[in-house]
């Protein structure tokens, strides 16, 4: 499903120059729940953005669904990315300005081709995550659990095959950060998504198929 190949990202300025990965090589099974962990700064959000295709390897190779990335052109990587990937953030990511039914179906309106009801498939997604009685609160008026399911609601509104999670419970706590794993592992095994998790939490790591562990940009340890 996600294939990595001698992947290496190095930022630079004028007096400095960063390795955030080297050569890193992983291959994510379609249906896998992946777990990657590490210490701040060693790589991990970095990745995370190379698997969803937000930003590029120095050198390296990503394929995706069998399609090597670099061959795509920016507009075709764009509906790739839309129709394949979902997303959820750490901080939510939700627009305060738009109800959450509307927030549901924001990934909708970029969707080309795209024929049916957007509303209906978003009541549809809240629902998945026991949130459709919200649906015309806004952000500021739900729970921190709450704000995540909706962000989870709107990453698998378009029936994306793979689901990347930085740090989805990281601002919430115990009690809420169960009900969401408890989502995603419903994702995961009732549905077929396939997931990769950035983490700092060896509890809920230890729920997945595989960890993974970086250190300094290196992938160290599975």
């Amino acid at each position: 499903m996600i294939k990595l190949t001698d992947i290496n990202k190095t930022y630079r300025t004028k007096t400095i120059e960063t390795h955030a990965l080297e050569n890193v090589s992983l291959h994510v099974a379609p249906g896998e729940f992946l777990s990657i962990m590490g210490p701040s700064g060693c790589g991990k959000s970095t990745l995370m953005n190379i698997m969803g295709l937000l930003d590029t390897p120095t050198s390296g190779t990503v394929e995706i669904e069998g399609k090597l990335v670099s061959e795509m052109k920016d507009r075709m990587m764009a509906r790739f990315r839309n129709e394949t990937l979902g997303f959820i953030f750490q901080s939510f990511h939700l627009i305060p300005t738009l109800s959450v039914l509307d927030n549901v179906t924001l990934p909708l309106l970029y969707r080309h081709g795209f024929h049916g009801s957007k509303k209906e498939l978003a009541r549809e997604a809240l629902e998945k995550v026991g949130l459709a009685h919200r649906m015309h609160h806004y952000p500021t008026q739900l729970s921190g659990g709450q704000a995540q399911r909706v962000a989870i609601a709107r990453a698998i509104v378009g029936n994306p095959k793979i689901i990347l999670a930085d740090e989805p419970c990281g601002n919430l706590d115990s009690t809420m950060s169960t009900e969401i794993m408890n989502i995603l592992h419903d994702l995961n095994r009732t549905e077929g998504r396939t997931i990769v998790m950035v983490t700092h939490n060896e509890a809920q790591a230890r729920e997945t198929d595989r960890v993974v562990h970086f250190f300094d940009g290196r992938q160290v340890t599975i």
